[in-house]
């Protein structure tokens, strides 16, 4: 009996293991495909709830900070991957920060890749005040 529980939670952690390794996998294409841009900058945040469903964005703007591209990965298992929102594509930085195109839970992802982009965005007019 008992022989037989170890076995099935053995299988059943093991594919979980999988599960997620396929997804930080998909995580890390995504991050490398955005990082791949000659110019702009890259900002991730995310939602953390102990429990139920989380969110995870992904932004990039241009050197004026207008937004490039977005993704959002949302949900509670393994399962989960990023989908495209188009909507904010040409939209201000400051602009998507304060609108309505995102639920509650993604707004505070949305804040957190905003705060990067902005830090990094700071990061390099710092550097070119220094280079001339």
């Amino acid at each position: 009996m008992w022989g037989i529980f170890i076995l099935i939670f053995a299988c059943v952690w093991g594919l979980q293991f999988l599960m997620t390794q396929l997804q930080v996998k998909h995580y890390r294409a995504n991050i490398n495909s955005f990082t791949k841009r000659q110019s702009g900058f890259l900002g991730t945040g995310y939602y953390k709830k102990r429990f139920g469903t989380g969110a995870l964005v992904l932004l990039v703007c241009d050197e004026r900070l207008q937004i490039v591209d977005a993704k959002i990965m949302k949900g509670i298992t393994v399962f989960a991957r990023f989908k495209d929102r188009n909507e904010v594509i040409g939209k201000s930085l400051f602009e998507i920060n304060n609108s309505n195109y995102f639920n509650e839970k993604e707004k505070f992802a949305v804040q957190g890749a905003v705060q990067m982009i902005e830090k990094e965005y700071k990061k390099k007019e710092e550097k070119a005040v220094w280079i001339s």
